[in-house]
């Protein structure tokens, strides 16, 4: 199993540098999901500080991080139940294709039974069928939608089980 590190301070300028990227990439190929400027690099800074994010290196270079949270009221509102949430999965596209998102979502599902939760949940903008099918390849199960008041696109909810085995999927 792969082992991600907490991201530290100057993780966030390559973090937020990462993410532009791939909104950029977004954007130019139509999909309506992030967005260049979208969130800035004193937000990303802020969620390092909490320590949400958890990054991935090959060698000096980070490659991947995703945000691992305890709770979501932004999008899932009060839901009950013992979940963890992922936001944020980003894979620097040269290491794109190579198994990296699918690892740290793993790892994500093993750190989050380790902790007690009983699911890990995320969210995926509705309009992209490519990204929904992904993580239902990857053993989550669309379990809602939600429509925002801000401006934000719908997002479709997904959450896989943790129980016995589940983390290893």
């Amino acid at each position: 199993m792969i082992s991600p590190r907490p991201a530290r301070g100057p993780d966030a300028g390559v973090l937020h540098a990462l993410r532009e990227q791939r909104a950029r990439w977004m954007t130019d190929a139509g999909i309506r999901q992030w967005r260049p400027g979208e969130v800035g690099v004193g937000e990303v800074e802020a969620q390092v500080a909490a320590g949400e994010w958890h990054v991935l290196e090959a060698g000096d270079r980070l490659v991947a991080g995703l945000r691992l949270l305890w709770s979501d009221a932004v999008v899932w509102g009060d839901v009950p139940g013992d979940a963890a949430y992922v936001h944020g999965l980003v894979v620097d596209p040269a290491h794109a294709g190579a198994g990296i998102g699918a690892a740290l979502l793993a790892w994500a599902a093993a750190t989050a039974a380790g902790a007690g939760r009983s699911r890990l949940r995320l969210d995926c903008v509705e309009s992209n069928p490519r990204l929904r099918r992904y993580y239902r390849d990857r053993g989550f199960t669309e379990v809602g939608r939600r429509v925002f008041d801000s401006g934000w696109d719908p997002v479709v909810l997904l959450e896989k089980g943790l129980g016995k085995g589940a983390a290893a999927s």
